[in-house]
């Protein structure tokens, strides 16, 4: 016999939101890979990479999301106390549905598959154990009982079983990706009776009816988690991350992508398409085929643009492409590295490695206005707030005219180890090392937002309402309304 002891609650493995009821923030998961699946009368289980994903049963639309902070494999639904037993290398995690809780018991090996019934969990391994759902008790056992629904990875003889899934991977349509014959191979399977549920490596997850072989699919967020950028146009929102562009429509949270073979750095949009840059080409998006438009010597790192021209931050320097035309010009700051460009009406400024530069249209020249590299501009209430390249925040003053002491006109915030800034038009929303804080210039103070995790952020970005953060592997997005 092993007695092992019960692990309390939910600090051994951390998750996120911790508490559903109060927590007011939601998790936006990946188009990772399903390794496993379960339903329940009402919903679909999902675990994706490390999420654990709520579906609705019947239309497949997204519920709840849950992040794991270590590796999570497979899922069961328990019918009998409507909870989910969830396996990782060393434990067996009770996810109770109704309350949201967990709690964890230590298991002595890696389990192969599990199975449910009333009393006991069944682990299959290098031997064979049960686990009493009451005391949490392990023991070895020599044999399994009869008709148990078991839980497993499955094979490639699992999925031949069903040959309609011939060939057994996916395809993207040709509008969907510049690499329309890349495969996405099935992960998982779970067949209820009447439906079968198909997951796969970063095609998402679909639906077959048995009898009538209607199938659904749903894609339930963007292509990936490292989010650089994300954009509002004509009611669609953009994610822009290095697997390509994952937008949905604002007013029903469809997700759709375009998958590119080079890295995407950022789009703008342009009549009735879009600019994109890759590494160290623009192109024009149309019709889901990109075209290219220019061509420069180093990797681009910004995009900007005005009614005459697009302007583009290059490692080696600032160029501009005048509308209409394909041909990049040299412009401005040279040498070293464009983070940041932001047109005005009056100026253009732009941020490098070692100071900040503005171009005064009316007098059409340049001046140096600041001797601090700087990598993110953002404008309000008249006035700027720069990002320097060592994660200090700084307020610049005049926006308008030219500047006739540079020394005059800024200020360094007292605050520091900031990664990415945003505004509302408000205030200024500021991640950092330790939280997303708030910076108000009326008062001129910094407030915690609370109702956000208190860790490290690498990406804020203020969209429709909503506060979007970027966490090392996971999505947060908060309702500007619960700011405080």
């Amino acid at each position: 016999m092993i007695n092992l002891l019960l692990c309390c609650s939910i600090f051994s493995v951390n998750i996120v939101p911790q508490n559903v009821f109060w927590d007011h923030y939601t998790i936006i998961p990946p188009l990772g890979q399903i390794k496993s699946l379960a339903t329940s009368p009402f919903h679909v289980y999902a675990i994706n990479d490390n999420y654990l994903l709520f579906l609705n049963k019947q239309t497949l639309n997204l519920e709840k999301t849950f992040y794991f902070d270590q590796e999570i494999d497979l899922v069961g639904y328990d019918g009998w106390y409507n909870d989910l037993w969830i396996s990782q290398v060393d434990n067996m995690i009770r996810f109770t549905i109704a309350s949201y809780s967990t709690r964890e018991y230590a298991i002595p090996d890696k389990v192969n598959r599990f199975g449910i019934d009333q009393d006991y969990v069944y682990l299959a391994s290098s031997k064979n154990y049960s686990l009493n759902k009451r005391t949490g008790e392990v023991k070895i056992t020599n044999s399994f009982p009869e008709n148990i629904k078991w839980y497993k990875k499955i094979s490639g003889a699992d999925i031949r079983n069903y040959a309609f899934l011939t060939p057994y991977y996916y395809y993207d349509e040709p509008s969907e990706s510049q690499a329309p014959f890349y495969q996405f191979p099935i992960t998982a399977l779970y067949d209820d009776g009447m439906d079968l549920y198909v997951g796969t490596d970063g095609y998402g997850i679909l639906k077959y009816n048995k009898v009538s072989w209607q199938k659904q699919r749903v894609t339930y967020g963007p292509l990936d988690s490292r989010i650089k950028r994300i954009r509002k146009f004509d009611n669609k929102i953009y994610f822009v991350s290095p697997s390509g562009i994952s937008y949905y429509i604002a007013t029903t949270g469809n997700w759709k992508y375009q998958r590119f073979t080079h890295r995407v750095v950022d789009l703008l949009p342009l009549k009735n398409h879009f600019i994109i840059s890759f590494e160290n080409r623009v192109s024009r998006i149309d019709g889901g085929i990109a075209f290219t438009l220019s061509n420069f010597p180093t990797d681009i790192l910004s995009l900007g643009q005005d009614e005459e021209c697009v302007y583009v931050g290059t490692r080696s320097g600032l160029f501009k492409i005048i509308k209409g035309t394909d041909v990049p010009i040299p412009f401005g700051p040279d040498r070293y590295s464009v983070h940041a460009v932001y047109p005005t009406v009056d100026a253009i400024f732009v941020g490098d490695d070692f100071a900040v530069y503005k171009y005064n249209r009316k007098e059409n020249r340049w001046s140096k206005v600041l001797n601090y590299g700087v990598k993110d501009i953002v404008e309000l209430k008249d006035e700027l707030y720069l990002l320097g390249v060592n994660n200090q925040l700084i307020k610049y003053h005049t926006l308008q005219g030219d500047v006739s002491s540079a020394d005059t006109n800024w200020i360094l915030l007292p605050y520091f180890n900031i990664y990415d800034i945003d505004t509302d038009g408000e205030v200024l929303y500021c991640a950092s090392y330790a939280g997303i804080y708030y910076y108000e210039p009326d008062t001129e103070l910094y407030k915690v937002i609370y109702n956000l995790p208190r860790v490290k952020y690498d990406y804020i970005f203020v969209i429709d309402e909503n506060i979007v953060t970027v966490s090392n592997k996971v999505i947060y997005r908060l309702p500007i309304e619960y700011r405080d």
